[in-house]
């Protein structure tokens, strides 16, 4: 694969990851009863009403938010930003995977632990994959 190639791949590999980590935004701002009607559409039954629910639900959307403004901003400057790239997609990958070991035995929660952890080998292997590809700057 050409140098350009992979570095178009790469920018639009980072943005739509970003784009879509973003959009944690929503359930980050919306309202409560908005969670538990989702949590319920999706099979998982009513959502717990304590506070601190509450609270990791806010506060991992805000960081996936975060996060997907982060990968916006590396998107930008691939070359200069190569070692963060490579970071946060090996990060990703041991925190996914670890998670992963950690959770998968939780009840209806197995098979969206799965997704999640698939989704992000997707991502960070195509991503770290690239950036072997690129010319050195």
């Amino acid at each position: 694969m050409k140098p350009e190639t992979a570095e178009k791949l790469l920018v639009w590999i980072l943005r739509a990851a970003g784009v879509v980590c973003t959009l944690a935004i929503v359930p980050m701002l919306m309202p409560t009863a908005w969670a538990q009607g989702a949590h319920a559409a999706i099979g998982l039954g009513n959502l717990p009403g304590e506070p601190i629910v509450e609270y990791l639900v806010r506060g991992m959307s805000a960081m996936c938010a975060l996060y997907g403004g982060l990968l916006l901003l590396l998107a930008g400057d691939i070359h200069r930003y190569r070692r963060v790239i490579t970071y946060q997609a090996v990060a990703i990958l041991t925190a996914a995977t670890c998670a992963t070991i950690l959770m998968y035995h939780l009840p209806i929660l197995g098979n969206y632990i799965l997704l999640d952890v698939i989704s992000c080998w997707l991502y960070c292997l195509p991503t770290l994959w690239l950036q072997t590809r690129l010319t050195k700057e």
